[in-house]
Order: C-alpha cells, then structure tokens, then sequence
C-alpha cells in the first residue's frame, strides 16, 4: 500500500535566540512545529525548527513571515525548501516532543506525560501544538518570574496576547483568582479555553478573541502581553489606558537589544519602569502606572 501524501514540511536551523521568534512567524500557517537541539556536527547548538503544513501554504506570505522574524533577530532570512511528506498524526508528533519544564514552583507538562506532577509543584496541564505557550521559551520564562515576585493577588488580570494560556492559567492556579485572556488567533481562543478545562480552571479563566485591546472594555490590576517588539509598542497607550492606577504589566517577546525601544515607547506614554528579567536574549520588563 503506496503512503498517502497530503501535507508540506519545511525545516530552517536556528540559534536558540531566534527560535521563538520563528515559532511565532511560523505558528499562524503550520498545523504543527517540532524544535531539536542539534547535537554534532557544523551545526552543533542550533536548532532546527520542522513545520508541518496541512495543505501547501502560500509562499509569499510564509516568505513575509519569516522576513519579518529574521529582521527582527538581525540576521538573513534562512533558507527553506517546501517538500511533500506522508500523513500522520503530526499533532501527536508535536505533543510527544513536548518534554516538561520546571520554572521555579511551576511544573510545566503536555497530556502525553504519564508520570504524576512533583508534590508541591503547581502543576499546569499544556497541550500547545497549536497555540504559542508550553514553557519552554525564553519569553514565557520571564513573564512566569514576573508571576513569582508578586507578593499577593490582585483583583483583576488580563493575559494579552493569550496563546495556550499558560500566563492566565498559571495565575490562576497560583492565587486562585479569575483571569481574562484574548487572542488575535481563534485557535488560540479554543486552545486556552481547552487547556483551562484540562487543569480545572474552566470557573476562573474567561476567554475570547479581540484584536489588541478593541473587545477590552475594562480596566486591570494586572496585564500579561508576551507579544513581539513592536504590536507592544503600537499598543502602549492601549495598554496605559486599561491599567489601573498602581497597577502593572508584564511584558515579553523581545531581544536584549529591542529592550530600550519597548521601555521608551511604554515611558512616553506614561508608564514607569519596575524591574527587568533576561533569560537567554530576551527580555522581560514590568512597567506600573502611578
């Protein structure tokens, strides 16, 4: 019996800074993403990046996305060639490459994991393939130690930007206090609110789709938007205007060197600088609002 070929693939190696940022480039289009270390060879250190297609995407737009990923990280567009593959569950595939990760009392893990959280870990449940957020980026490491500083809960949070909802579901099992989180992508919407049943946090976390703030029609304690570089800074006065007086906004997606840019555009519009975390080449900043 021949194999049936009815889905694209495309591989591009790079370094560990870049890789969320080709994650995300690539996340709208691909029905999967596999990330390997690679360990011989010339290319030791790298990572290759496998998306996975279910139809042929349009090479314009893929060639847009992935521009706009390296202009961003500062280096040329990798090369990639689009080659047909047999079916298979790559949803699966994606999943089981899923490894869990543990950020400070946070035990990060997919559905495929057999073995029971560590005791005294909170525990969150991700299935990611589909949506940005299963712990491993640098980008959610940082926004997981904004969560950590915080000395007490606040009464209202917004995950910006939402993903898998890892942000809204790690605050949320942490002060068990409810959370709002939207996302451009509606498959980013389904996922969060999948994910948020599977750790039993339907109750708490109210999700839906918005682009930026259009559908947020009130004020927060507390914003979580691991975005990129530069929705952050189109948004900062959107985000200046649904924080709350004395409240904050943990903000990720960004390299070292784009730090200053989103401070300065988050500054000029009225915000303070609180602290900063780096992990890797990227950085995460906390802003308030006096």
């Amino acid at each position: 019996m021949s194999e049936q070929y009815d889905a694209f693939e495309m591989k591009i190696v790079v370094s560990q800074e870049a890789l969320p940022l080709f994650e995300r480039a690539l996340d709208t289009y691909a029905s999967a993403l596999l990330a390997r270390l690679i360990e011989k060879g010339a290319q030791k250190g790298m990572w290759e990046l496998q998306a996975i297609f279910e139809t042929k995407p349009e090479v314009v737009s893929l060639d847009t996305a992935l521009m706009i990923a390296a202009d961003a990280v500062g280096i040329q567009k990798p090369f990639y060639c689009l080659s047909p593959v047999p079916h298979k569950n790559w949803l699966r595939e994606s999943l089981l490459s899923f490894k869990p990760v543990e950020i400070g009392p946070y035990y990060i893990y997919g559905s495929h994991i057999q073995e029971k959280p560590p005791i005294g870990r909170i525990a969150l449940e991700i299935d990611a393939a589909t949506a940005f957020g299963s712990g491993e980026h640098q980008t959610t490491q940082g926004c997981l130690m904004g969560l950590m500083d915080l000395k007490k809960s606040v009464n209202s949070v917004l995950d910006m930007g939402c993903g898998s909802g890892i942000l809204a579901m790690a605050y949320a099992k942490t002060f068990h206090r409810p959370v709002d989180a939207v996302d451009i992508d509606p498959e980013s919407v389904l996922v969060t609110r999948q994910n948020a049943a599977l750790n039993g946090l339907k109750e708490l976390i109210t999700v839906w789709e918005s682009i930026g703030y259009e559908k947020v029609h009130r004020s927060y304690d507390l914003i979580f938007a691991n975005i990129l570089a530069r929705p952050l800074m189109d948004m900062a006065s959107d985000l200046y205007a649904h924080l709350n007086t004395g409240g904050i906004a943990i903000l990720s997606g960004f390299l070292y060197r784009q730090e200053r840019w989103v401070l300065k555009a988050h500054e000029k519009v009225g915000l303070k600088f609180v602290k900063r975390y780096r992990v890797n080449g990227w950085s995460t900043l906390v802003v308030g609002k006096d």
